[in-house]
């Protein structure tokens, strides 16, 4: 954890503890990590590190999250220098951090997420996204014709595109199961999973949530059964980042893709990559720089590939700094508290259909619904037009995906279960 000294060095937040951390300074208020989260005072202050407008009420961090302000200062500190001071850099140093991005093995980034998911630093690529990431495995694992990739009816197209590009070009066998929407429960989609795997079964890629109705999957003991029949397990993260705990070792899968500019208030074009090392020192790497064929550092082998963007990764580095001083806990606790009140005031609806599991353990901060007779886009534009609220319309028969989140309130979901209340009438 770090210090509240280091965190406000860091962030380059001294400058704003007249306003916005006026409740923190020195010394006669607690550090973040301190406070009581059940503190309203807590989660308004916390409110406060984000530019959000206040006339506005965002609840769609599972398409692009909101980033806190210090994510912001460390990527225009870090631009503004570049531009003024590029200069300074030497043009190789391999012990530097500021080496140039795409060439650097950013180990430091990658020890924080590896601490984020509890995994090996040099089992961690960094990526731009989930999309790359799933691309990464799929192209660079080997399989042969008549081999079967299994997954599910809900998956993104970033997640199942590249395997359905493994078929076409290499013969492979793309397979979804149907698994229902609202999945019912835990074991109705397990068994479900199970029962479509076969002998031929050679992948099994799974959303650990579902980003279409914020299921979470039973991933752990499906990963156990694909163990014992030799089946390799790739999960897509690109939902659970920064909104649940993730816990690779625990879950016990083969790689895992996820992204940050969702949940964990990063930018755009941060992501990563985990493979364990014994699959990934065999994995073949799609985009190919000097250490290509270099299996010293199986990690950096993906994360190099060519000149990137320094300032994203700054950015970064500050969301995960971010992150780990609120707490990580604390943070998922949060947005499932939050997700929990909506749900519980919806369901109280009679006309409101709700599409997120009926179990509240499959479930955080992702909540899908409609109301009868209604369509996603009617739903969406309503809450704009009469809150300016922003959920995410899931189309016609699904209504909108309402994603809860720390800079969210109490009184903006009371707000939109009473307009929905007055909608369904």
């Amino acid at each position: 954890m770090l210090s509240r000294r280091h965190w406000l060095k860091s962030f380059g937040l001294s400058a704003l503890l007249g306003s916005t951390l006026s409740g923190f300074a020195e010394p006669t208020v607690a550090p973040l990590n301190s406070l009581n989260p059940d503190d309203p005072d807590f989660w308004k202050k916390v409110r406060d590190q984000f530019s959000l407008d206040r006339d506005k009420v965002f609840f769609n961090p599972g398409t692009v999250g909101a980033m806190p302000k210090v994510v912001v200062d460390k990527m225009t500190e870090h631009l503004k220098y570049i531009a003024s001071g590029v200069a300074d850099w030497a043009y190789k140093d391999d012990n530097k951090e500021e080496y140039i991005s795409g060439y650097n093995n950013l180990m430091s980034i990658r020890k924080k997420v590896g601490q984020l998911i509890n995994a090996d630093a040099l089992e961690i690529a960094m990526t731009d996204n989930v999309t790359n990431g799933m691309s990464y495995i799929a192209n660079g694992i080997t399989l042969q014709p008549g081999d079967e990739i299994l997954t599910t009816d809900q998956e993104h197209g970033g997640g199942q595109s590249s395997w359905k590009l493994k078929e076409k070009r290499f013969g492979a066998v793309f397979k979804t199961v149907a698994i229902g929407k609202p999945i019912t429960n835990t074991a109705e989609v397990y068994d479900k999973i199970l029962k479509a795997i076969t002998p031929k079964t050679k992948v099994l890629m799974l959303s650990h949530m579902i980003s279409g109705s914020g299921a979470i999957l039973p991933v752990k003991e499906l990963c156990a059964e694909a163990k014992k029949r030799g089946i390799f397990t790739v999960l897509d993260g690109a939902q659970t980042i920064g909104q649940i705990k993730v816990d690779v070792k625990d879950i016990g899968c083969d790689a895992y893709v996820g992204c940050f500019h969702k949940w964990m208030g990063a930018p755009a074009g941060t992501g990563f990559m985990f493979v364990k090392n014994e699959y990934l020192k065999n994995l073949w790497t799609s985009v190919s720089s000097y250490r290509w064929d270099d299996h010293a550092d199986e990690g950096f082998r993906f994360t190099q590939r060519g000149t990137g963007n320094f300032p994203i990764l700054k950015g970064l580095n500050a969301a995960l700094d971010f992150h780990f001083e609120l707490g990580p806990d604390r943070v998922y606790d949060r947005i499932k508290f939050l997700g929990n009140r909506l749900r519980t005031g919806l369901r109280a609806l009679p006309k409101v259909k709700v599409f997120s599991p009926p179990e509240e353990s499959m479930c955080a901060g992702i909540t899908v619904y409609n109301i009868d007779g209604w369509t996603g886009t009617k739903l969406q534009d309503n809450y704009w037009e009469k809150a300016k609220m922003r959920p995410r319309s899931q189309g016609d028969v699904y209504g909108v995906r309402h994603c809860t989140h720390i800079f969210n309130s109490e009184e903006e979901i009371d707000k939109a279960i009473s307009l929905v209340k007055e909608w369904s009438k």
